[in-house]
């Protein structure tokens, strides 16, 4: 499950732009869906009811007081289930419009939100402006490497399932007495790695999905603290420094070659340090990237390596499963050349986790 607040000025699509109406972007969504099967034109959704496009532009657009020319006045999130969790659910789109209706509660309550006497305030669900719709297919885009290598053509429609959900949701609560603005540096305020995990989790209990980021942060809880050490890093970059959706796929597969070692995150500290010196947007130069390749692997890790007597082979199982739980969702949800890989890795990891609960009888299920 990949959960995602659209960047604007890095997506390219200047219908994502959110300074002034949201009316470019409704019809922008609205192009990419199947009016036929939707003779009513209600094809955006909220916890209430459905709605035409011109219903949820009014809704988002009259939601602004309070806000200055220059404001953001709402925001694009994405949630992106991987093909195993839509075959598990069998691509059901009420399932989907639920799970929904949940990642919005998630998000209204991971805003951190103090009242004048000190005290925190809570949001719910209920207290956003917001609409969703689902989309079902995805289609080639120039730059994908099937289109340059001439095999697929540019808006051909990509193959398996392809289902996500894009929501647009006011800048401003309900009552317009309040700010929420998920693209915040203040991590404090809001967190999108917190809300991406709360969703997964949601998932999983849910549906009863055996996500192998679920069982993999059980199994081994000091190794997912490197992981997520990582994870933060890549966010600072992302956001501050415009490390490219590439990069930071890139990135993670160094670091899973490297076992997430030691070395390894203190030479991307200190590059995100030398980043934020430069001041610079260009992302990493030769240097840093061979810095990174170079990372020397801890100690525990080469130990493990060679300990083949153990009943889990957590080097192997970690670097296909974490592949397959974070950089597949990834590279589904911006259409790089990597899924049929990670979703081999994914079995692959399945398959290990099954073996292991055979051999020792422990429940590593939340």
């Amino acid at each position: 499950m990949y959960s995602k607040v659209i960047n604007p000025e890095k997506d390219g699509k200047i219908a994502f732009n959110n300074k002034g109406s949201s009316a470019r972007l409704g019809n922008y969504l609205e192009k990419e869906l199947d009016l036929d099967k939707t003779p009513d034109g209600k094809v955006f959704f909220n916890s209430e009811d459905s709605f035409t496009k011109d219903e949820m532009v009014r809704s988002i657009d009259t939601n602004v007081k309070g806000l200055t020319a220059d404001d953001d006045k709402f925001y694009s999130l994405v949630l992106s289930p991987s093909q195993a969790e839509l075959e598990h659910i069998k691509n059901n789109p009420d399932k989907l419009r639920e799970f929904t209706v949940n990642c919005m509660e998630n998000y209204a309550q991971n805003f951190t939100l103090k009242a004048k006497d000190g005290s925190l305030k809570h949001l719910s669900e209920k207290d956003l402006v917001w609409f969703a719709n689902i989309e079902y297919d995805r289609t080639y885009k120039g730059d994908d490497s099937e289109v340059k290598s001439g095999k697929k053509k540019q808006g051909e429609r990509k193959e398996g399932l392809q289902t996500h959900i894009h929501i647009t949701v006011s800048a401003r609560d309900k009552s317009m007495k309040i700010t929420l603005n998920p693209r915040t540096k203040d991590r404090m305020r809001f967190s999108i790695i917190s809300w991406s995990e709360k969703n997964q989790q949601t998932f999983d209990s849910k549906f009863g999905y055996d996500s192998p980021k679920k069982s993999f942060t059980n199994q081994n809880k000091e190794a997912w603290n490197k992981v997520m050490a990582v994870e933060r890093m890549l966010t600072t970059f992302e956001k501050k420094y415009g490390l490219s959706d590439a990069d930071s796929i890139k990135i993670r597969s160094l670091a899973v070659a490297q076992g997430y070692s030691h070395d390894f995150r203190k030479n991307l500290k200190e590059i995100g340090q030398e980043l934020k010196k430069a001041g610079g947007k260009n992302g990493l130069n030769s240097g840093q990237w061979e810095r990174l390749s170079n990372a020397k692997p801890d100690e525990q890790r080469q130990n493990m390596e060679q300990d083949k007597s153990s009943s889990f082979d957590f080097v192997g199982s970690f670097k296909q499963g974490f592949h397959f739980f974070k950089g597949a969702e990834l590279a589904e949800s911006d259409g790089k050349d990597l899924q049929g890989t990670f979703r081999k890795a994914g079995l692959h990891f399945r398959k290990r986790l099954q073996n292991v609960q055979k051999s020792t009888n422990n429940d590593i299920s939340i």
